[in-house]
């Protein structure tokens, strides 16, 4: 009975211990070290690759749903872009998307005051001045 039990710890002891990463396997692929390992490094190997391809669909889809929006209201995604980098307003692709996604109204904000900007001039003293406020030509 004695020699039993260490043949039973000294056959456990012999495997080789299961990863994480070969866990999911069947077969030569799970069981196998030299396979498995094969298969764990060619499986990272795509790991590390879609990463940048998740990263590269989602700002593709955030340019688009950006560019809908603005197509909508009448505008073009670079004229915006542009016309918020020289005003100095910082929003990324991920906030904007979510403004025309969730909030319209601030997204029209933002692509009426590039039509503004592209016709007048924002600062330009040509323009019709909104309606309800008080400037000093005025006065």
């Amino acid at each position: 009975m004695f020699v039993m039990w260490f043949v039973k710890v000294a056959s456990s002891l012999m495997r080789t211990p299961k990863s994480r990463t070969e866990q999911h396997y069947y077969g030569r692929k799970q069981n196998c070290y030299s396979v498995a390992i094969k298969y764990v490094h060619r499986a990272l190997r795509y790991n590390t690759l879609a990463r940048k391809l998740r990263k590269n669909d989602a700002r593709e889809l955030w340019t688009t749903r950006i560019s809908a929006g603005c197509t909508e209201l009448g505008t073009k995604y670079p004229d915006m872009k542009l016309m918020m980098d020289e005003s100095s307003i910082a929003l990324d692709r991920n906030m904007l998307q979510n403004l025309a996604i969730w909030e319209p109204r601030s997204f029209r904000a933002l692509a009426l005051l590039t039509k503004s900007r592209q016709e007048v001039g924002l600062n330009s003293l040509e323009g019709p001045s909104p309606v309800g406020v008080v400037t000093r030509g005025m006065l």
